[in-house]
């Protein structure tokens, strides 16, 4: 089907819509291209009228309003007669926010106060994120907006990730087409044998990397089951606090790290995040890795790459270290349905049912029994339980094909690739061969046993290579790294005749592993003692403990027999290969008194080492 009016618009990738529009066109179906692109702000900022704004969920509510405290939202907690006096209030170019849900609120408070028909003729209603209403179809009211969309003369539709829904009213509205001159970024999209091996060496290796890592995984149950197998200690989860709490029994003791809203002020190393925060909010965070999880054997995170994958990857306004999609498919290589294939069979299908339907209720009639309710209608049509008559719903079954052409893209990896192409990303390929180890494997091992296998798988593997290759599921070392850690500094630090004279015992090899990681560092300490220490002064000896402990943990020098951080004092100063001191007393900081302190009266190290 053809729109009113086609219009398409070039900008760059860090252009707003604000280059293109003075305000959101009315009667208008907006194709953003972009997240971040300025949307929801535009029809903020505009002072010429009145505006209800539907979003998707109360966390992009609570978003918006952090940066426009004049405007009102609404969503389950805010009463009836707090929207109603909200609305009573008649302020110019008033702005209502509310969730899909809420809406209903709204348009009965109006009613109410007799101001229906005021809203219908001159408010202003743009559905945003109006994807959403094909892809959330588990939420029962996330249609309830179209009770009334139809009915105002002003209105608009808006997403950079938009759904072409197959109701002809739509294509009554003059279409918006945002393109751009560049790419939108690049996307690393990892195929996986194992998703969650995957994640977990990710995860593992975030340790040793800059900046933070934002995970994007629709399932509580697999995001407290990756934080366990990680060991992950400070980390947030975001998801929904639903009202029966399930999410919360899931979480069992990770309840703790449960956090409602994000905000660049309480961002963690780790951070997990539901559907829920997948679009919507703005994300500002410097160095972030941002990584977009499915699995096809956890359903639930099988979500639209098109869509649901491309908001996730847009929250971050900063430029991305990294953008990361792991992902597993079906190996399938069969021609994939078209999305009007699925068209055609949704709406034979709800027909069908539809015809079956109202058969049975006349035979009910004829024969003066009541109808049970087939619950299969719910997919495609609206029931009116007091006279059971089903009337189709083109939105509802609108849902049922987004999601399924959305499962047919993971159908293989060049369909995923595809998926991205399409969205203005660059797209690089990369295979994950990593593997779990079943726990029963790991439990008979000792530990002393698990060491010497990963010491030798990397030592071999090195010996093969010539150098430690650490290309996402290449090499053995990646699973090593990331699951014995002990092992692979071993191998950097240790020569195999060491680790056999010691028996691969765990606490004498963490302990050589300190003090080999100390003397690497050695260097490093004598051009921090040069520069904090000259010959011919004397300093007291508090203040020669306090450098000394903040090069201590500057340089992470550790003591091989605790594991901590060596504990300074200031005849360290006399250590071998450090300086020659003598004990001096040395005026106080106020210079009333004098105090214990250390000449340094040379160095023993050669200057040009430590220069």
């Amino acid at each position: 089907m053809q729109f009113k009016t086609e219009t398409a618009y070039i900008v760059g990738t860090t252009d707003y819509l604000d280059k293109v529009f003075t305000e959101i066109p009315n009667n208008a179906f907006i194709n953003k291209g972009r997240c971040g692109i300025g949307g929801t702000t535009l029809e903020l900022r505009n002072l010429n009228r009145c505006s209800i704004i539907v979003a998707p969920t109360v966390g992009i509510l609570k978003d918006k309003v952090k940066s426009h405290p004049d405007l009102f939202i609404v969503y389950a907690e805010v009463t009836f007669e707090q929207v109603k006096n909200q609305l009573s209030i008649g302020r110019t170019a008033q702005k209502i926010m509310t969730t899909p849900e809420g809406i209903k609120k709204i348009m009965t408070a109006a009613q109410q106060l007799g101001m229906l028909a005021g809203l219908y003729s001159k408010w202003f209603l743009l559905l945003d994120e109006c994807h959403s209403f094909a892809s959330e179809d588990y939420r029962k009211d996330i249609l309830r907006p179209f009770d009334y969309f139809w009915e105002f003369q002003n209105k608009a539709i808006i997403s950079a990730t938009p759904y072409f829904f197959s109701d002809e009213r739509f294509y009554t509205l003059d279409y918006h087409k945002i393109e751009f001159t560049d790419k939108l970024g690049t996307i690393t999209l990892v195929d996986c044998k194992s998703v969650q091996a995957t994640l977990n060496y990710i995860i593992m290796e975030s340790a040793y990397q800059k900046g933070t890592l934002h995970i994007f995984l629709n399932s509580v149950t697999e995001i407290a089951l990756a934080a366990r197998r990680a060991g992950l200690a400070d980390f947030n989860i975001f998801c929904a606090n639903d009202k029966d709490k399930k999410n919360m029994e899931k979480l069992g003791d990770l309840q703790q790290h449960y956090v409602e809203q994000p905000d660049k002020d309480n961002f963690k190393k780790v951070n997990f995040y539901t559907s829920r925060y997948f679009e919507g909010w703005d994300m500002f965070d410097e160095d972030a890795t941002i990584v977009l999880v499915t699995d096809i054997h956890n359903p639930h995170t099988k979500v639209s790459i098109s869509m649901k994958l491309k908001q996730a990857a847009g929250r971050l306004r900063n430029t991305p270290t990294q953008i990361i999609h792991i992902t597993n498919h079906h190996n399938n290589n069969n021609q994939p349905k078209s999305h009007q294939s699925f068209n055609e069979e949704y709406y034979v299908e709800a027909a069908y049912l539809l015809e079956q339907h109202g058969r049975y209720i006349d035979n009910c009639k004829a024969i003066d029994k009541k109808p049970d309710i087939d619950t299969r209608l719910d997919k495609y049509a609206d029931l009116q339980y007091k006279t059971h008559v089903a009337t189709l719903n083109k939105m509802k079954i609108d849902q049922q094909i987004n999601q399924a052409y959305s499962h047919e893209m993971y159908n293989n990896i060049t369909l995923i690739k595809q998926e991205w192409e399409n969205g203005y990303y660059d797209v690089q390929v990369f295979k994950s061969d990593l593997l779990l180890e079943p726990k029963s494997s790991m439990k008979r091992k000792s530990k002393s046993t698990q060491l010497r296998e990963d010491y030798i798988a990397i030592v071999n593997e090195s010996k093969q290579t010539g150098n430690l290759v650490y290309s996402l599921g290449t090499s053995a070392v990646d699973k090593i790294k990331s699951t014995n850690p002990l092992a692979y500094q071993a191998a950097q630090l240790i020569d195999e005749r060491a680790m056999e004279a010691m028996k691969y015992n765990v606490k004498k090899v963490q302990a050589e592993v300190i003090a080999a990681s100390n003397v690497r560092k050695e260097v490093k300490l004598l051009q921090m003692l040069n520069q904090e220490f000259k010959q011919g002064v004397s300093y007291s000896n508090a203040h020669i403990t306090r450098i000394l402990q903040d090069i201590y943990t500057r340089l992470d020098l550790r003591d091989p027999k605790t594991g901590e951080i060596i504990k300074a004092s200031a005849t360290h100063l006399g250590t071998k290969g450090w300086f020659d001191i003598a004990k001096c007393k040395v005026p106080d900081e106020y210079g009333t008194y004098t105090i214990h302190g250390y000449l340094i009266q040379r160095p023993q190290f050669n200057s040009r080492v430590a220069a």
